[in-house]
């Protein structure tokens, strides 16, 4: 019977070890984080991440800047009406959000690594990068929305989901790349841009954007390689359009105060690609989403481009 403690120990291990072996443990990029059961209420702050849980079936209990969402995202998927607006993307209401008791906050570093420790002790956090830094030229954020979303349906148990939304989304990237490879468009050079409130400049995505992302598996050619640093993005105005020279420039979003802008000023009919009627205005489109914002960028820049070439055949003087 001396042996009996030793015995009662190592059970005790193996139930507590029995009892951890389901844990899902997601490993983010703030750490690692276990979890004993699916999350099943979730604040989402950020649009990204409310967007990948909706495609997953999943409707958050919280999300920031719901207005935003309808805005800027395009509201695809919708966000019910029953969602909590949790405030700021960059500063949400920890109020707000404690109220909602939930047990799964999702976050992007840069914007909430200095909040960690608050949101944890609210709920288990876990953080992804939105874009690349100094010393990993390799991050995509198409890699990274693809490891998101597989998180994601690994932790909720939708899976299946999460499967079926990524082929859903490259069959639509390969089905337009096949489009725009029979309207002999196979190569062609892109600057993808929106306006941003600046006046006469453009947002203007580099080779690491979801929208370059997309737009190379479509078989066309960014053009734009530049970016703010910690960004996958940069500025320019409309003096510097001039060195873009003959390319096809597909602008996201609505916003015809700026374009009328542009348009008036003695630049602009100077710019190779207005003078070859290669500027396609397209709906807005969410750069950092999910496969439902990939989907849609795959769909509106080939949409944009069969369009144009369908005019120049019918007007090979120009596209009235």
């Amino acid at each position: 019977m001396q042996n009996t403690p030793i015995r009662v120990g190592a059970l005790l291990c193996l139930l507590i070890f029995t009892a951890n072996a389901d844990a899902i443990v997601i490993r983010h990029d703030a750490g690692s984080t276990g979890f004993e059961q699916p999350p099943q209420r979730i604040v989402a702050l950020t649009w990204s991440q409310a967007e990948i849980l909706l495609t997953l079936g999943i409707t958050p209990v919280g999300v920031a800047s719901v207005p935003g969402y309808h805005k800027w995202h395009s509201n695809r998927p919708p966000l019910p009406a029953s969602v909590v607006d949790v405030g700021h993307r960059g500063n949400p209401n920890l109020e707000v959000i404690a109220g909602l008791q939930p047990d799964l906050i999702l976050g992007y570093n840069f914007r909430h690594a200095n909040q960690l420790g608050r949101l944890q002790s609210i709920a288990p956090t876990l953080l992804y990068r939105q874009y690349p830094s100094g010393h990993d030229n390799q991050f995509r954020y198409f890699q990274q929305m693809l490891r998101i979303t597989r998180d994601l349906g690994r932790l909720l148990q939708r899976e299946a989901a999460a499967t079926a939304a990524i082929n859903g989304m490259q069959q639509t990237i390969t089905e337009a790349r096949q489009a725009l490879a029979g309207a002999g468009l196979a190569g062609a050079p892109v600057v993808l841009g929106k306006f941003v409130g600046m006046g006469m400049g453009l947002r203007v995505f580099s080779d690491h954007s979801l929208a370059a992302d997309v737009a190379g598996q479509l078989g066309l050619e960014n053009q734009w390689h530049h970016s703010l640093p910690g960004r996958d993005f940069s500025h320019i105005q409309l003096p510097q359009m001039l060195a873009l020279g003959n390319v096809h420039l597909i602008i996201f979003g609505d916003d015809s105060d700026e374009t009328a802008l542009m348009q008036r000023s003695a630049i602009w009919p100077q710019l190779a690609f207005v003078r070859r009627n290669q500027v396609y205005r397209v709906a807005n489109s969410w750069g950092f989403g999910g496969p439902v914002s990939a989907s849609l960028l795959a769909q509106r820049i080939s949409q944009a481009l069969l369009a144009g070439r369908y005019a120049e055949q019918r007007h090979p003087e120009g596209r009235p």
